[in-house]
């Protein structure tokens, strides 16, 4: 599915720049499955919650590219109820 105008708002600013990101830089297995180094993904982090939208062309993030999946990673993982809510968790059962 592509993201519209409409449609883009509603998606988090640092989802879009990541996964942006990802789709043209990170073409490498274990995108997701590999962390990045933990010190670039917490300045990374602090980027984002700065209300910045950091240059994630910059040397430290390419070479680190999976710090990038980290962060979408920790995004979903700290959010205050999962993507997939409490209240499906008996239809998958």
């Amino acid at each position: 599915a592509k993201l519209t105008n409409d449609t883009c708002s509603l998606v988090p600013q640092v989802l879009k720049s990541c996964t942006e990101f990802i789709e043209k830089h990170g073409i490498v297995d274990g995108i997701y499955r590999l962390s990045g180094i933990a010190s670039n993904i917490q300045k990374l982090r602090h980027e984002f919650d700065s209300e910045q939208i950091p240059d994630l062309t910059k040397d430290i993030y390419i070479q680190d590219i999976h710090c990038v999946g980290s962060l979408c990673k920790l995004y979903f993982r700290e959010l205050p109820n999962p993507l997939l809510t409490y209240q499906l968790y008996e239809k998958f059962s």
